[in-house]
C-alpha cells in the first residue's frame, strides 16, 4: 500500500502514526463519506487545522492544512505552526525546539 502525506510518499506503518498538534485544540468535527472508490475523512479542528483523507485499496492519501514533521522513530506527525522549529535527528526522530 502506498501512503501520501502532502503530496510527499512516505513509508507505511501497520498501526499509522499518531498526530501532535504543536498548537492544541479544544474542539474538532469530523465527517466521513463513502465513494465508490474508496472513504473520504474530512477532519476540521478550532485551532484552525484541516485534515482531508482519502482511502481507496491500494493507497492513503492525507492533505493537511500545515507543514509538518514525521518523526518515523517515534510513529508521530507533528502539525507544526509557522513559527515552530525542530531537528531532525540522523536517526529520523524529530525534536522539537520549544
Amino acid at each position: 500500500m502506498k501512503v501520501y502525506l502532502n503530496g510527499q510518499e512516505m513509508k507505511y506503518k501497520e498501526g499509522g502514526y499518531e498526530y501532535v498538534f504543536i498548537k492544541p485544540y479544544q474542539k474538532y468535527i469530523e465527517d466521513k463519506v463513502d465513494r465508490p472508490q474508496g472513504q473520504m475523512i474530512l477532519q476540521m479542528y478550532d485551532n484552525g487545522v484541516q485534515i482531508r483523507t482519502l482511502i481507496t485499496r491500494k493507497e492513503v492519501n492525507t492533505i493537511i492544512n500545515r507543514n509538518v514533521a514525521v518523526d518515523e522513530v517515534n510513529r508521530k506527525i507533528y502539525i507544526l505552526e509557522p513559527d515552530t522549529q525542530y531537528i531532525r535527528e540522523e536517526d529520523g526522530s524529530v525534536r522539537i525546539i520549544e
